[in-house]
């Protein structure tokens, strides 16, 4: 992946903010704008770039958190979790010519949907290989952790549905992004 340094300093950016905001948050169960931070980089600086954005961002996130890092297979899950939102966020930006309308805003909020989904499919699949599978221990796990959830489901497909068009639209008209050829943008 040979990127232009401004690139590359936005990845940085990303990541630092992602991180900073999921500090932030630390204490706020479920409520968390790591994921819309991950999805914004994939949708402005591309797929590849989200992927990474998104894969080093929960590793610090992880590695760095005051409550101690996950076990090694959740650590797994969450980090590859997130790389799929900065994927989901490049594959999202390429439909440009979809970015108006409800339509618009009816995909962000089921992307953050999904995101959260598999971030909570992975996170509790690991989770019971780490004490040992068994169905009745993941239809435990998944009944169980039910509540959390809902709140992260709903309180992050808000965020995607108010908040991600709003920073994605801010970006664009204000020319943060203004380097990179119209190629890259619509990858």
């Amino acid at each position: 992946m040979n990127l232009p340094i401004k690139k590359i300093s936005l990845m940085g950016v990303f990541i630092a903010l992602g991180v900073s905001l999921g500090f932030a948050l630390i204490n706020i169960p479920n409520v968390e704008l790591i994921t819309a931070t991950i999805f914004i980089s994939g949708f402005l600086l591309g797929v590849k770039e989200g992927i990474v954005v998104g894969l080093l961002t929960e590793a610090l996130y992880s590695l760095l958190n005051p409550f101690g890092m996950a076990a090694p297979p959740l650590f797994i899950a969450q980090v590859l979790s997130m790389g799929i939102a900065g994927f989901l966020g490049g594959i999202l930006a390429k439909q440009k010519s979809r970015r108006s309308g409800m339509a618009y805003y009816l995909q962000l909020a089921l992307a953050g949907f999904l995101t959260t989904a598999i971030f909570a499919l992975l996170t509790t699949l690991s989770f019971v290989l780490l004490i040992n599978f068994s169905l009745n221990k993941l239809a435990g796990s998944f009944i169980y952790g039910l509540g959390f959830y809902i709140v992260h489901i709903v309180t992050n497909t808000i965020i995607f549905l108010t908040l991600v068009p709003t920073i994605i639209n801010v970006a664009e008209k204000t020319g943060w992004f203004f380097y990179l050829p119209v190629e890259e943008k619509t990858q």
